[in-house]
């Protein structure tokens, strides 16, 4: 199948399923993420999205060397649609795996099995992440004699501390789900796989329960402030909070307050 891309009242599930390639990213699975994470963006019913794997042992095995490497190294000329938009992309393929946070909508990453290369600097470009006690990290490419390129030596040091971040890009060493979560990697760890996607819809229903224009508004505001200095920063936030403020959404919010009842949130200004 490759991908599995469903929604659910307000989430939207996108599940990776290529059990033979171990969900490795192919030119294929890699234009159906594209497309996917577009029409998230577009649609204005959802608020929030979850990206899992839909086998049990397994994330993501990372780039796949047999189909996506040759087109991209032009080690081959490309021969389907697919191959044909990988190859045109080129270096921002990276969209497909959510750099630079192409999603307008926070995403949820749920993570269990081994969540190698590709596939864990992927989850890395969500926003949230939870993981089952089974997961494993792993940054393989140094021992393999090559540099990583899709966003870890950005992420890691930065979404970690620097010698942590460096430490899993260095050694290349397998990293335990337990570890990432004492780390700041992860926001929930469960114990088993079947309470995974249980955890991680509990939080997407607890984000799409609240203001549509909020949320996007934060996750906003966190993208494009977090390289800015603290005087910007600010300026970023009241650039786009302020409308917030005066939206529809935000006078429905106080109102449903005052009456003591569930806000029921129009995603308008």
């Amino acid at each position: 199948m490759g991908l599995i891309y469903e929604k659910e009242g307000p989430i939207a599930k996108v599940g990776m399923d290529r059990p033979q390639e171990k969900n490795a990213l192919d030119p294929q699975i890699m234009l159906d993420l594209h497309r996917a994470w577009q029409d998230i963006s577009a649609d204005d019913t959802l608020r929030v999205a979850i990206l899992y794997s839909n086998l049990p042992d397994i994330f993501c095995a990372g780039m796949d060397l047999k189909t996506a490497i040759p087109v991209l190294t032009r080690a081959r000329e490309p021969e389907t649609e697919a191959e044909r938009w990988l190859a045109q992309v080129g270096p921002h393929v990276g969209e497909s795996m959510l750099k630079p946070n192409i999603v307008t909508k926070p995403v949820i990453a749920a993570i269990n099995g081994y969540c190698l290369t590709g596939g864990f600097e992927m989850v890395m470009g969500a926003d949230l992440r939870v993981a089952s006690e089974d997961a494993i990290f792993q940054m393989r490419e140094a021992s393999l004699g090559i540099m990583p390129t899709g966003g870890s030596n950005a992420y890691l040091p930065r979404m970690l501390t620097p010698c942590r971040g460096l430490e899993i890009l260095l050694t290349a060493n397998n990293f335990s789900a337990k570890t990432m979560y004492e780390w700041g990697f992860l926001n929930r760890l469960v114990a088993k796989r079947e309470d995974l996607m249980g955890a991680a819809m509990e939080l997407a229903t607890r984000i799409a329960g609240n203001g549509p224009l909020a949320i996007q508004g934060i996750i906003r505001c966190y993208r494009e402030s977090r390289d800015l200095s603290w005087a910007d920063a600010f300026k970023k936030e009241l650039e786009i909070g302020v409308p917030v403020f005066g939206s529809q959404d935000a006078r429905e919010g106080i109102k449903a307050q005052r009456e003591k009842r569930k806000p029921n949130f129009p995603g308008k200004y």
